[in-house]
């Protein structure tokens, strides 16, 4: 009979990976769809009014793609959710201002704006936590990116 903490590792392994599983769906169906309909995606980022559609669309789908990779494979996860919530949050802030709209449309965009936090929360976790012991490579982000990263948040 295997040891208690030995099942719970394998439960922790599990459940991280599918977490990553299912946390990178959106985004990988997302970029592959832009991709598959890159003239009607390009239209959306110009019609946001936001600047340089074309670069914006191209990096939003290699954003997608790259990171979503990273999180579902678990090659350095960490990082790969990062983007992903410095993504999703302006896009987050830029297409469901739910603040707003009124009635039928406030819920929806409420809704869309809430989702899209509780994929940040999830992606936190794997930013925290690492793709588990089923990823390929992961390395905290402090041994990534040096001292800077251990000083944030911390007082003078």
């Amino acid at each position: 009979m295997p040891h208690v903490s030995d099942r719970d590792t394998a439960c922790t392994s599990a459940s991280i990976l599918l977490a990553r599983v299912l946390l990178s769906l959106p985004f990988l169906y997302s970029g592959i769809d832009k991709v598959r309909h890159w003239a009607a995606a390009q239209r959306e980022v110009t019609a946001s009014g936001l600047p340089c559609p074309t670069l914006l669309h191209t990096l939003t789908v290699l954003v997608q793609l790259g990171a979503g990779l990273s999180v579902l494979i678990g090659v350095e996860a960490r990082v790969g959710a990062l983007l992903l919530c410095l993504f999703l949050a302006p896009v987050t802030l830029l297409y469901h201002p739910f603040w707003k709209r009124s009635g039928p449309d406030f819920v929806a965009e409420a809704d869309h704006f809430l989702l899209n936090g509780a994929v940040v929360g999830g992606l936190l976790m794997i930013v925290a936590l690492g793709s588990g012991r089923i990823g390929v490579i992961d390395h905290p982000l402090v041994k990534l990116f040096g001292q800077s990263m251990a000083a944030i948040g911390t007082g003078p």
